[in-house]
């Protein structure tokens, strides 16, 4: 009987088994489970690709650094010199140009056509060239003051900025008893400027300057303008003597300082402040 039983027992399939199973656990490690399962399989998607990618990406070729030298770089050093200050230059002087030169076949013409052309040239007088002078015409307008204050014990006095405008080529005479003038840069004497001779007497008390008059007020007025100092005591009740004269071309000599017009003469006075230093005594009164 029980083995009849046990044989006529109900019999349950695959698919009858699955809610045995679910009913012998809890719902919530289910859960839990699958859960689980979802997150590694998110991380798995994300991480896969990316190492994916860095297996097949190219290795980097490694850059050579630059070689250091043990040698120092030579660093700049600041000098004590004074950035030069342009002198403008003469554009009418004519340099020679390359056609003026004879040419060979010049040299080896015969004799005949030389003596022809000789004659040729005799009968056309060649001009003379212009002998340097002061112009007849003197006008020109010189803007500098007539006095100048200093004070008591000073020795050196720096001149405004001098203003003319008229001729082409000037000469300045500059002179004065118990005075020396200093141009351009201070305290040391200089006369070529753009491989010209410009100036005679830097740091003298007779000082010619001559070239375009635009030359001629670039180094005067040039480092703070000329510069006046006192050889014997204080500058107060000295004088400066200036002539300019308009010449046919630049020269250095003195002889042409009293060819001007007196109207292109200015005298600079040195005068003196009203300082004094004198102790003055006054008696004072106390009440009580």
């Amino acid at each position: 009987m029980e083995f009849g039983r046990w044989a006529n027992r109900p019999r349950l399939g695959v698919f009858g088994r699955i809610p045995l199973y679910m009913a012998s656990h809890q719902p919530k490690v289910l859960a839990k489970r699958f859960f689980a399962l979802a997150v590694v399989g998110v991380i798995l998607s994300v991480v896969a690709p990316v190492i994916a990618d860095e297996s097949s990406a190219p290795t980097g070729t490694e850059v050579p650094a630059p070689e250091v030298s043990g040698e120092p770089i030579p660093a700049d050093t600041p000098t004590d010199t004074p950035s030069e200050v342009p002198i403008p230059t003469d554009t009418t002087q004519a340099s020679p140009s390359p056609s003026a030169m004879p040419s060979p076949d010049a040299t080896r013409a015969p004799v005949e056509s030389v003596e022809t052309r000789t004659a040729f040239v005799d009968e056309s007088p060649s001009p003379s060239p212009t002998p340097v002078g002061p112009l007849a015409d003197q006008r020109m307008r010189v803007n500098i003051p007539n006095v100048l204050p200093v004070d008591p014990r000073a020795t050196s006095r720096l001149l405004p900025a001098i203003n003319l405008d008229g001729p082409r080529y000037l000469l300045a005479c500059i002179e004065g008893s118990n005075l020396y003038f200093d141009i351009y840069v201070k305290n040391s004497p200089q006369s070529f400027f753009n491989r010209e001779q410009l100036v005679s007497g830097d740091m003298t008390s007779q000082l010619l300057i001559s070239g375009t008059t635009d030359q001629v007020l670039a180094i005067i007025n040039s480092y703070g303008g000329m510069k006046a100092v006192a050889t014997r005591s204080a500058m107060g009740g000295l004088y400066a003597r200036m002539s300019f004269v308009a010449m046919t071309e630049p020269t250095l000599e003195s002889a042409f300082c009293t060819q001007g017009s007196p109207s292109n003469f200015r005298i600079v006075y040195f005068r003196g402040l009203g300082l004094g230093m004198n102790l003055i005594k006054n008696s004072l009164v106390l009440r009580r």
